[in-house]
């Protein structure tokens, strides 16, 4: 899929994810203390997801 978005808009979303990432590392957190593999695997998951899209977000950033 391909998205058009201004710098402006790429900050807003940059904020958002990172604090969609940060949710994500307590409940990794949680899910590791109480031995929830499952949910683990989940946000560890979601978590480079998160990271290939900041990733993407910069490289075409600075393309532009």
């Amino acid at each position: 899929m391909e998205l058009t978005i201004n710098k402006r808009e790429a900050n807003i979303i940059q904020v958002a994810l990172d604090h969609l990432y940060e949710e994500h590392t307590d409940v990794l957190t949680d899910a590791i203390r109480i031995g929830d593999d499952r949910q683990a695997r989940e946000s560890y998951h979601i978590q480079r997801i998160i990271e290939d899209i900041q990733g993407e977000i910069i490289y075409k950033l600075k393309s532009k």
